[in-house]
């Protein structure tokens, strides 16, 4: 038998028929692949539509409330062809599910998703309404001016000003400084914030962003959370302040709170006075006192129930959480005034030297679109009010530099309620040896006054500040007030602090569907 072999010409058929399957197999790969990735591609654009969508759902629960300050207003599902925002008919029918739940003490958690495409996507988040401000994260804060002059000057935990922080002398932070404008003098600075690494201050820090300062000159959100809590001021049993001072007729709205180491003054939630403060010995609890004009701090101011030391044992963080936790229930008192806080016997030849060389030329409310003085922005000094951003009180009325009128007290200290027996002038129950002040300290415009050797432990936040002592002064600031733990919903204290923003979150997480 003779067998027959074909020629090259079938071999080349033979591999182009290879070549073409390989072809046709890949091809075909490819466009698997391909197909794929455009799948995939289109999944994770609806999973990103859907996530944002999920935000938007938080955002429109934010804000419902930081309206209402309650969850139930906060609808339960809407679309965004209800708002008209957008074209693409894919989102505009997209379901957002939201559900918000009351936590307690201002505390809020909202639950929303999102399903575009097949692809869900569920956001959570915590939020506190009305949040204290972080200016209660120092233990100095200016709006305007901050000013250390003098070796005698130290802060123990940090400090910041809105405007330049200036220093003379050799004062000692051991903290970090923050300025919106310049630090002047940082060469003199002592303790942990003069360090210096690489010829740079590594915990100075000019040309920081500013931080908004709460605004209480109007006291009604505070009058209301005082009547709903039942808010009291108690001296020897005896219920001096009920919620809110001032608004019964015959009430002057004027009051002095006088305790002692054996009787001190109780505070318990925030309690408004339509009037002045004036304040001084011993006191305990923990709440506010809100003035409708000045606190004025007549001697010393000392808690009843200390903290068990001024401050943390170290600036590691597990020590100064284990000394917050160690020390929630003790004492902790808030006084804010809607105009100043006035320190010491303003009668006295001490105040005229202060008033006449730093406070009297403090206060104005020409300060240009920033509102802060001296940087020379638009509007400053211009002899013109700009109520739109020059208006720092918010009370549509233009502040000249600080007088007299603005440091005495309203009327005379006899005509008080609650004064002593034998005080027949403002002299007779101040002094300008004051050597301690415990509490946070909060004001719309000065803190002004004269001390001796004076310690503050809490913190002292102002647009002006105006303080002086013989010997020294130093500022321990109290971890508590740190919107570290005022943000948590598990928070120790409550003091209903001053806010700045209606709403803040604290915290955000995504969860599987």
């Amino acid at each position: 038998m003779r067998i027959k072999i074909c020629g090259r010409e079938g071999y080349a058929l033979v591999i182009i028929m290879a070549f073409m399957s390989v072809f046709v197999m890949m091809s075909i790969g490819v466009l698997y692949l391909v197909n794929t990735e455009v799948n995939n591609a289109k999944r994770q654009c609806d999973s990103t539509k859907a996530l944002f969508l999920a935000e938007a759902g938080i955002e429109r629960a934010k804000t419902t409330i930081a309206s209402t300050g309650a969850v139930g207003s906060v609808p339960a599902m809407f679309k965004l062809s209800d708002t008209g925002v957008l074209n693409d008919t894919r989102l505009d029918d997209a379901i957002i599910n939201i559900q918000a739940d009351a936590l307690g003490s201002n505390k809020f958690r909202i639950t929303s998703d999102a399903t575009v495409g097949g692809v869900k996507r569920v956001i959570k988040s915590e939020i506190i309404y009305n949040p204290p401000s972080k200016v209660f994260d120092y233990g100095y804060f200016l709006n305007n001016w901050g000013w250390f002059y003098g070796t005698g000057i130290t802060a123990n935990g940090d400090v910041r000003s809105n405007g330049r922080f200036d220093f003379q002398g050799e004062p000692t932070i051991e903290g970090e400084v923050y300025a919106g404008q310049g630090i002047g003098g940082g060469e003199n600075v002592q303790g942990k914030a003069g360090t210096v690494e690489d010829g740079e201050y590594i915990y100075q820090h000019p040309n920081s962003p500013t931080i908004e300062m709460p605004n209480i000159e109007d006291l009604s959100y505070y009058r209301t959370q005082a009547i709903n809590r039942g808010s009291t001021v108690v001296i020897g049993g005896a219920t001096v302040i009920s919620s809110v001072y001032g608004d019964d007729a015959g009430e002057s709205g004027n009051i002095v709170l006088i305790g002692t180491p054996s009787v001190p003054v109780e505070i318990s939630g925030p309690v408004v006075v339509n009037g002045d403060v004036v304040i001084g010995g011993t006191v305990t609890g923990q709440g506010t006192i809100y003035a409708g004009r000045n606190v004025y701090v007549v001697s010393n101011i000392e808690y009843y129930d200390p903290p068990s030391s001024p401050r943390p044992p170290s600036d590691d963080q597990d020590d100064i959480d284990q000394w917050v936790l160690d020390n929630a229930d003790k004492d902790i008192l808030g006084f804010a005034a809607r105009e100043s806080v006035i320190m010491g016997d303003y009668t006295s030849g001490n105040w005229q030297w202060l008033v006449d060389n730093y406070l009297f030329g403090m206060g104005s409310e020409d300060v240009g679109q920033d509102g802060i003085p001296d940087t020379g922005d638009t509007g400053e000094d211009d002899s013109t009010f700009q109520s739109q951003y020059e208006d720092l009180d918010e009370d549509a009325v233009f502040d000249d530099n600080y007088n007299w009128s603005d440091v005495q007290t309203q009327g005379d200290i006899t005509t008080y309620t609650n004064v002593p027996e034998d005080v027949d002038g403002f002299s007779d129950i101040s002094t300008d040896n004051i050597s301690k002040v415990e509490g946070v300290y909060y004001t719309n415009h000065a803190y002004a006054g004269w001390g001796n050797g004076i310690v503050f432990n809490g913190s002292v936040i102002s647009k002006d500040e105006s303080i002086a002592a013989y010997n020294s002064i130093t500022f321990n600031y109290d971890e508590r007030l740190h919107s570290r733990y005022g943000n948590d919903p598990n928070w120790l204290i409550d003091l209903r602090l001053p806010f700045s923003d209606s709403t803040g979150i604290v915290g955000w997480w995504e969860e599987a569907p």
